[in-house]
Parts: C-alpha cells; sequence; structure tokens
C-alpha cells in the first residue's frame, strides 16, 4: 500500500532559510522535492518570501523561481478572517497565516518562529503540531 506523504505548511522564515542555506530547511525543501512530504504554503508567505529575498539576498530570487516552478507546493488562499480561536493562539502578524495552515488541512506547520504559537492548545485544539525545521528533519526522518 502506498502511504501519503505527511502534509506541511511551510511558514516563511523555512523558505528563506533554506535559500540561505540552513541544512535543516534545505533538507526539508528537498524532501517536498523528491516527494516524501507535500508542502504547503499560503499566499501570504509567497509574498512575504519573495519579499525577504529581495530585500536581503536578492541573487536567490532566479533560485527561488526556478525551485517554485520545478517542485510546487500547494498555494492556499488566505482567508478573509480567521476565528477568536485562532487568533488568540498566535501572534497578530501570523494569525491568517495558521488559518491558511488550517484551511489546508496539514498535520504540521514548520517554523523557525515558535514563539510566535501557543504549540500544545493549537494541537489540542486543531490537531496541527508545530514543528521547529530541525524537529520537522528529525520527526520525518530526512
Amino acid at each position: 500500500m502506498n502511504k501519503e506523504p505527511p502534509r506541511v505548511f511551510i511558514d516563511t522564515n523555512v523558505w528563506f532559510s533554506f535559500l540561505y542555506g540552513s541544512p535543516n530547511c534545505q533538507k526539508l525543501i528537498n524532501a517536498h522535492a523528491k516527494g516524501k512530504i507535500k508542502a504547503f504554503m499560503s499566499r501570504q508567505v509567497l509574498e512575504e518570501t519573495v519579499r525577504n529575498l529581495k530585500e536581503k539576498i536578492p541573487h536567490t530570487i532566479p533560485v527561488f523561481e526556478q525551485f517554485i516552478k520545478s517542485s510546487p507546493p500547494t498555494i492556499i488562499k488566505d482567508p478573509k478572517s480567521v476565528s477568536r480561536k485562532i487568533s488568540d493562539l498566535v501572534s497578530e502578524e501570523d494569525k491568517f497565516i495558521i488559518g491558511s495552515a488550517l484551511r489546508a488541512k496539514v498535520k504540521y506547520f514548520i517554523t523557525g518562529n515558535i514563539k510566535d504559537f501557543k504549540k500544545n492548545e493549537l494541537e489540542e485544539k486543531f490537531g496541527i503540531e508545530i514543528l521547529t525545521p530541525r524537529e520537522a528533519v528529525e520527526k520525518f526522518s530526512l
């Protein structure tokens, strides 16, 4: 029986760090390219990633564009609003991103900014596990 790869939402900072050279972020994104995980991102994450790359490491833009074309993640529409139940568990700037992840029905949300999320409550109330790139690499044996 063919097992479906884990569905993971990848936050802006992980995409950025993939191009910046973080080994764990590179393992994660490359795992998506190889079909070991199924990556999701929101329109907001895509726009933030491009903006951050342009500002900080513009020479990586062609690499990012080529990667997105050759191994596209599933892009989820940003929600117009999120419930209070969600917004109470994340930082203000991340509420629409976690809303997109929940809309995508992913089991895992990968971010380098764990402090912005109330991990235990999100998992308990919404069934989504918040992981750092390192934790994700270990969990998925990448």
